[in-house]
């Protein structure tokens, strides 16, 4: 099933692995842009990984230090988890000679502390005043999640998704339930990650043939690389063009 051409913004997370550089040149050959969200701990071991990104023209955004699940830790953790990751991009910034333009950070599982994993909610009140307690602190560290215009799934709104500092995600690719030890959704080969590209089921993060634009999401895992290219191309053939996103929000 082929899709009308729309805008698309590609997401990265959790390297940088050890191809990433790869990744980088097959995008790089295909003019796409990403939105790298980083582990600090996987930054400090190939920071050069990152700066090759950045001369490529990408985005390296915030993805805390060793990928915990926010509700599992202290909130005082939560906050050095982003910390330290900050000073790790900024860093990196400076060393490439960029402006740290655009601060992006998305949460670990899509966990945003409120006592939950599911970023979907809904939150307890203790979980919502948790969760608004790390808003706050994106947002006074300078964190911002694009306007994003052209993404129009009701959802966001109906869900308060878009009053958040951090990034979510529209569409998941699910390649990492390839190897996932409880296969998402029955999604346990490239065959069925490009089966579920194929679902018309928006409301549940199905939704390539809506006019909507979309946040996608992949991987840098060393596991699932042989699929990174068969993924993006098959998302191109569906029509999705991919941006990167404007700064402001």
């Amino acid at each position: 099933m082929m899709t009308m051409g729309k805008t698309a913004y590609l997401t990265i997370d959790d390297g940088p692995s050890v191809d990433m550089r790869a990744k980088v040149d097959y995008l790089a050959a295909r003019r796409i842009p990403a939105v790298w969200f980083c582990s600090g701990e996987q930054l400090a071991a190939r920071p050069e990984h990152a700066l090759y990104a950045l001369a490529h023209g990408h985005v390296i955004a915030n993805h805390a230090y060793d990928h915990p699940a926010f509700s599992a830790i202290e909130l005082d953790v939560c906050f050095d988890q982003i910390r330290r990751t900050e000073d790790l991009i900024a860093a990196l910034y400076e060393r490439a000679g960029l402006p740290f333009a655009g601060k992006y950070f998305r949460f670990p599982f899509g966990d945003k502390g409120g006592l939950r994993r599911d970023p979907f909610g809904p939150y307890s009140a203790e979980g919502q005043a948790r969760k608004a307690e790390l808003q706050a602190f994106l947002r006074r560290r300078g964190y911002v999640q694009p306007a994003f215009a052209d993404v129009t799934y009701p959802y966001l709104v109906e869900l308060g998704l878009r009053d958040d500092a951090d990034w979510t995600w529209t569409y998941d690719c699910f390649e990492w339930s390839i190897f996932a030890e409880d296969h998402y959704d029955g999604i346990d080969s490239i065959d069925a990650v490009f089966a579920a590209m194929d679902r018309d089921d928006p409301e549940n993060g199905f939704g390539l043939h809506t006019a909507s634009a979309e946040v996608v999401l992949m991987h840098d895992h060393a596991d699932t690389a042989s699929y990174f290219a068969p993924i993006v191309e098959r998302l191109v053939d569906k029509g999705l063009a991919f941006v990167l996103p404007a700064h402001d929000a």
